[in-house]
């Protein structure tokens, strides 16, 4: 609770702040400077860390969901129970929202919600069909702190996994995986580490091994050891094929692989100890340390992500207007005829300065197709990989005489061949396409950093303007000295420019693995917005759709061999009459590697992968290009502003300088304050990120 408590208050005290600065920029007219902060705040304040609990059936997840809320607020049962999404948010009205496939939206009591969302009765597995989500709003304790809860259907149900991995997983903040004794790491568990998660987000995974005081004592240590062991060799294979196995990522993950997070828990006691308020029970229960493991996920991790670029956004502004301020204080008194010939010059600059800067962002914008174009060729061993790894699945898939003895047989054979088909396709289309989407992160934070020399030469250009016109307040005699001290700022943003990524933060998401060597390098290349520009820019690259695998490309490939479908293709029109077919092994293994054959001419005529290739290169250079054309221009806005101040500024009245050169002389003072408030904070954020 204590993690909780100090990220919230550390939230306030930046939204306040934010609030502040908000309002200086605007007093000093730049703008879009304002509209930014402004836009962050709002994203500060709506922000929720979203907790998925993932599992296959009978893991009982409802019931470590109401251990967590402290009290049964999401149905569960003996069978297999939710079929629905269903988000758990703090209200102090006690409802669920059902919001229907349809659009309509029905609010009713929380003990009605097994109607809507489970498979509990024939009926309500009706109605759940119908139904997309569901909001529980409940007063519970765990998520007034800013937490919704996103329980899911099983794993193993494959049509609302689909659901999942295209809506959730890509959103989600942390990932509980439950697991039970009696079926350590299953394999659509380990399916779902492989498959569904990117490798730089391995990190934001929970393990729970629920039902632990069905195990012996003594039997426990030697239990978690050997599901410890069976996910170690899981991450440490999608790492090798991603990778390699002599890469610097492959190597690191192998010597972080103690740090997985593994916790036994008994549900069902944690829930009984709450709703007692039985301290002994609940120790017993694991819940504890499960529980502060979870709250130092999402607020010392997740939480020290989503601050830091607030963070660093304000410093770098709050240095940006301390310089305009400074610049206009110098100006006040400059003669008329020595302004006309700086300001003309400067217009001058600026004009010449943004014209390089559209081709710069022109430039950098056609090297996401130049990009395309380069790794297009790499598809061709994508499609071959896919069908050799399935080919030999199928090679070597043990069938039965029982398995196709008759037309019912086969359907069995079907439905259990089919499913082991999908996976081993996910897993070969999910390797080949986060291998790509890393090459794309990778050269996307080369080629941001080769604008290192023109960001340092935009950068001079706008320094020149300050300079020209403190040179000319200064040979004129009436140069201040200004109260700001940027000794605080510099230091706080070159803190996070370098060291963000060179720590391994867990659950990073989609953050680009390039900038970890040299992102902030080049980010710096946003000017007087220093770092600023560097965070903005890398989160850009979750907007921009590389914060995932394309899950719903995969999920659609794969789903070929899908129920009956393999029946179809060995009895084809002959389904009528089954018992006058006579099908051996080969015959199967035939038909199967036939379907695969054309399965991939399906594909590569349909061009599905190029298709994505192409989106993701052009929607990450875009919005990289976009978000650094967006700081520039906002930069060069400001210069523009501040000289039309200083315009106006030198026609004013003796006394309406001196009363505007104290109101100038103020702002200085409180952006002081704002900066000495967030240095405690970024002194946090350092330390975290130094650990």
């Amino acid at each position: 609770m204590n993690n909780y408590l100090n990220y919230q208050n550390m939230l306030t005290s930046v939204s306040s702040s934010m609030t502040e600065l908000d309002g200086i920029c605007r007093k000093l007219a730049l703008e879009k400077q304002a509209d930014e902060l402004e836009k962050i705040n709002d994203r500060l304040k709506n922000h929720v860390f979203s907790v998925g609990i993932m599992g296959e059936f009978r893991r009982g997840k409802s019931t470590v969901i109401n251990a967590l809320l402290g009290q049964k607020i999401v149905p569960a049962d003996i069978v297999p129970c939710s079929a629905t999404l269903n988000y758990v948010r703090w209200d102090s009205e006690k409802n669920a929202e059902i919001h229907f496939k349809n659009g309509d939206v029905k609010t009713v009591p929380v003990d009605e919600l097994s109607d809507y969302v489970t498979k509990i009765t024939e009926e309500s597995s009706k109605m759940a069909a119908t139904v997309d989500h569901a909001v529980v709003h409940y007063p519970c304790s765990f998520c007034q702190n800013g937490v919704q809860i996103v329980d899911t259907p099983g794993l193993n149900d494959d049509e609302r996994m689909t659901a999942i991995s295209e809506q959730v997983i890509p959103t989600l903040d942390a990932i509980i995986m439950v697991i039970v004794p009696d079926s350590p790491f299953s394999q659509s568990e380990a399916d779902f580490v492989r498959n569904k998660v990117m490798a730089s987000d391995l990190g934001r995974i929970i393990f729970v091994v629920n039902k632990i005081d069905n195990v012996d004592e003594d039997d426990r240590e030697r239990l978690l050891d050997s599901i410890k062991a069976k996910i170690q060799t899981s991450v440490l294979e999608k790492m090798e094929a991603i990778y390699g196995k002599d890469s610097e990522e492959y190597k690191n993950t192998k010597n972080k692989l103690g740090e997985i997070k593994l916790f036994p828990v008994s549900a069902r006691n944690a829930l009984k100890a709450k709703t007692k308020n039985d301290t002994k029970l609940l120790e017993e229960s694991g819940y504890p340390e499960f529980e502060a493991a979870l709250s130092k996920l999402l607020t010392e991790d997740r939480g020290l992500l989503e601050l830091i670029h607030p963070v660093n956004k304000m410093l770098s502004t709050a240095k940006e207007a301390a310089q305009t301020i400074e610049t206009r204080r110098n100006s006040i008194n400059i003669k008329n005829s020595d302004f006309a010939k700086i300001q003309k010059e400067s217009m001058e600059k600026i004009k010449i300065a943004r014209s390089k800067k559209k081709e710069e962002i022109k430039m950098l914008k056609a090297k996401g197709k130049t990009l395309y174009a380069d790794l297009l060729p790499e598809l061709d061993k994508t499609y071959d990989d896919i069908e050799a790894d399935v080919t030999d699945f199928i090679e070597n898939y043990p069938i039965s005489e029982d398995d196709i003895k008759d037309q019912a047989a086969i359907n069995r054979f079907s439905e259990s061949i089919s499913p082991k088909i999908n996976s081993k396709m996910e897993e070969i289309m999910s390797i080949h396409t986060e291998r790509l989407t890393v090459r794309i992160q990778n050269q996307l934070s080369s080629d941001v950093k080769d604008l290192e020399s023109f960001g340092a030469e935009f950068n001079a250009e706008l320094m020149g303007i300050h300079s020209e016109l403190n040179f000319a307040a200064e040979a004129g005699g009436v140069k201040k000295t200004s109260a700001f001290i940027p000794g605080l700022i510099d230091g706080a943003v070159l803190f996070a420019g370098a060291n963000l990524f060179d720590a391994f933060i867990p659950g990073i998401g989609g953050i680009i693995a390039g900038f970890r060597e040299h992102g902030f390098k080049g980010a710096a290349v946003g000017g007087i917005s220093g770092a600023g520009i560097g965070l903005a820019t890398t989160l850009a690259l979750g907007a921009a759709g590389l914060a995932g695998l394309p899950l719903a490309l995969i999920a659609g490939l794969a789903a070929t061999f899908g129920g009956k479908s393999i029946t179809n293709l060995i009895f084809g029109k002959k389904q009528a009459q089954p018992q006058q077919v006579s099908v051996s092994a080969d015959n199967i293994r035939s038909q199967l590697m036939g379907a695969v054959d054309d399965m991939i001419m399906n594909i590569k005529n349909e061009r599905a992968l190029e298709k994505w290739l192409k989106d993701a290169c052009e929607k990450a250079y875009d919005g990289i290009s976009e978000n650094i054309d967006e700081e520039w221009e906002a930069s060069l806005a400001s210069m523009e502003n501040t000289l039309s101040q200083i315009e106006f500024d030198i026609k004013k009245s003796e006394m309406e300088k001196e009363q505007l050169d104290k109101e100038l002389n103020g702002y200085i003072e409180i952006i002081n304050g704002i900066v000495e408030a967030l240095k405690p904070i970024d002194e946090k954020l350092s330390s975290a990120l130094n650990v």
